[in-house]
Formats: structure tokens, C-alpha cells, sequence
């Protein structure tokens, strides 16, 4: 989940049966916290590094050795992934017919900016950043690629035209003390936090306002990604915010576990996934607000 997502409440008189529900699973959380904090914390490697375009385009969706192309006159999609090497002509046609586009008319991306906005940070912030001792970064490349989501209007105006406005600095804090020596620094510098989990968002949520004069700091959630431990009693696990689905599926289907949830977004998208939403291929429970007190279940 990227930004700030209000949470829409269900309506009806299920609502109170499911609270009832969560509350109890709570409780069980709770009790149990004690005798599972001793189990051994799980530090996971991501499949996606904090440098995101070793692996991810930088102008779109996905990774970028994966794409579909046109070759004498019919669709292919490349790579190693997924259709990797598969011809697509039934694609090719329905296409043709439904769109009515001309596929020799190409509209190409531009190329990754050589320059970018100058950061709207002062020395002093700078040095207060290097004390917490929280990883940090200016560049300008890693400033773009958390600035946008991937609304249409925002994947447009990467391949073709700009962002007035970008973060000033992004910050990868490991732990909830990092979070706090942030909003700590941001709360006595009027500084703005903008949270990024990963990139996958449609509701223009981590978009910095044009008009903001103020430092604005983009805080990646992406190396707080532990399991902090699973109690294999109760099916419960303690998952920290920063895990994106697929590494949280490995890792629990190599323990004979799975949270049975499953986005489209779930390759690229973080763990701490809006209440309301819920997965088209995952099995059971349908909704987040249930899959966060039960989120583990035996293959």
C-alpha cells in the first residue's frame, strides 16, 4: 500500500460478527506474542533491490527483461518469465479487431532523465539524516522511481513528459526506531513524509503535491520485510509492512505455510495491503480485514 488509503468500512450487520471475530483473533495475537517473539526473527531477501530498476523498468510496469514486441507482424511476448519466447497471432488478431490500431504506427518512451529537479533539502536536514544513521538517498533516479504510482496519466507522463515535483530525498529505515527518528525529524522540521511500499499504487496517492515548498521525503518500506515470527499453533504470523507478496509467499510455502491471498499486484506490491481489497486468485478469506488475523494456512 502506497500513501495514505481510506479504508472503507463494511456495511450491515456483518460487520459486527466480523469485528467480533477479529477482536478474538486479537486477543489469541496477544497472548501468544510472548512465547512467538522468541522465535527466530526471518530476514527476508527481496527479489527486489533497493536500486528497483536492476530489475524493473523504470517507465512502467514490471520487470524490464519482459515485455511484448512485434515481430513480422505478430505479437511476442520476450523473456525468460511468464509467455517467455511465445508467439501470440490469436492476440495479434483480437487486437487488430478490436482496437482497429495500426501496429506500424509505434509510439516510443523517451529515455531515463540524465537531469532532475534539484533537491529542496538544506545541509542542516542533511547532517540531522546521517546522524539517525538511516540509508538515504538524493539521487535523482531513485527520487523519480518513488514519485509516481501506476495510474495511466502517471505512466504517461513518465514515457512522455515530466513531474514537476519529486521527492527530496528518499529514506529505507529497517526497523519501527528508524520510522520514528524520521517522523521524529520531519514532526521538529516541518518536513513532509510521503510513504512508499511498492510502487503499485493507482489512486495517485504517492504523487508529491506541486505547490509543496516544504522537504519532501519519500520513507520506502521496502527493507522492512520480516517475519518477525510465526506461531504454527495458531496460524498466525507477525509480518512486518515492508514485504512484497511473492517474498512473503517463498518464504511461508517453504515452511508448508500460505496466506492464501494473491493480488494481481502481489509480485511487486507490499504486504500491508488495503483492508477492503482482495485478490483475484486468492482462496480464503476473501477480504483483508480477515486475511490479517488469519494469514497463515497449511498447504
Amino acid at each position: 500500500m502506497d500513501g495514505f488509503s481510506d479504508i472503507q468500512e463494511d456495511q450491515g450487520s456483518s460487520r459486527n460478527t466480523q469485528e467480533a471475530s477479529n477482536t478474538d483473533n486479537l486477543e489469541n495475537v496477544t497472548s501468544n506474542q510472548k512465547q512467538c517473539s522468541q522465535s527466530p526473527k526471518i530476514k527476508v531477501q527481496s527479489a527486489i533491490p533497493k536500486k528497483r530498476t536492476e530489475v524493473l523498468k523504470w517507465n512502467g510496469w514490471g520487470y524490464k527483461d519482459s515485455k511484448f514486441q512485434l515481430k513480422n507482424g505478430i505479437v511476442e511476448f520476450i523473456g525468460d518469465r511468464y509467455l517467455g519466447h511465445m508467439e501470440l497471432p490469436y492476440l495479434t488478431q483480437w487486437v487488430l479487431d478490436l482496437f482497429r490500431i495500426d501496429l506500424n504506427q509505434k509510439n516510443e518512451s523517451k529515455q531515463l532523465p540524465q537531469t532532475f529537479p534539484v533537491p529542496n533539502i538544506s545541509q542542516n536536514v542533511l547532517s540531522l539524516l546521517e546522524q539517525t544513521k538511516v540509508s538515504f538517498s538524493t539521487q535523482g533516479e531513485d527520487r523519480l522511481l518513488r514519485a509516481h504510482g501506476q495510474t495511466t496519466n502517471e505512466v504517461y507522463r513518465l514515457r512522455h513528459s515530466s513531474f514537476n515535483r519529486i521527492p527530496d530525498v528518499v529514506v529505507w529505515p529497517e526497523c519501527t526506531e528508524d520510522v520514528e527518528k524520521i517522523v521524529k525529524l520531519a514532526h521538529e522540521h516541518n518536513l513532509v513524509i510521503i510513504p512508499f511500499g511498492g510502487g503499485t499504487s493507482v489512486s495517485g496517492a504517492v504523487e508529491c503535491p506541486q505547490r509543496e515548498t516544504r522537504t519532501i521525503i519519500s520513507l520506502d518500506t521496502s527493507q522492512m520485510n520480516s517475519i518477525l515470527w510465526l506461531d504454527e499453533e495458531n496460524l498466525v504470523a507477525c509480518i512486518e509492512a515492508g514485504i512484497i507478496g511473492q517474498d512473503l509467499e517463498r518464504e511461508l510455502q517453504a515452511r508448508g505455510y500460505t496466506s492464501g491471498h494473491e493480488p494481481d499486484s502481489y509480485e511487486f506490491s507490499r504486504y500491508s495491503w488495503s483492508d477492503h481489497q482482495s485478490g483475484s486468485e486468492n482462496t480464503a478469506p476473501a477480504q483483508m480485514s480477515q486475511v490479517w488475523f488469519d494469514c497463515v494456512s497449511r498447504l
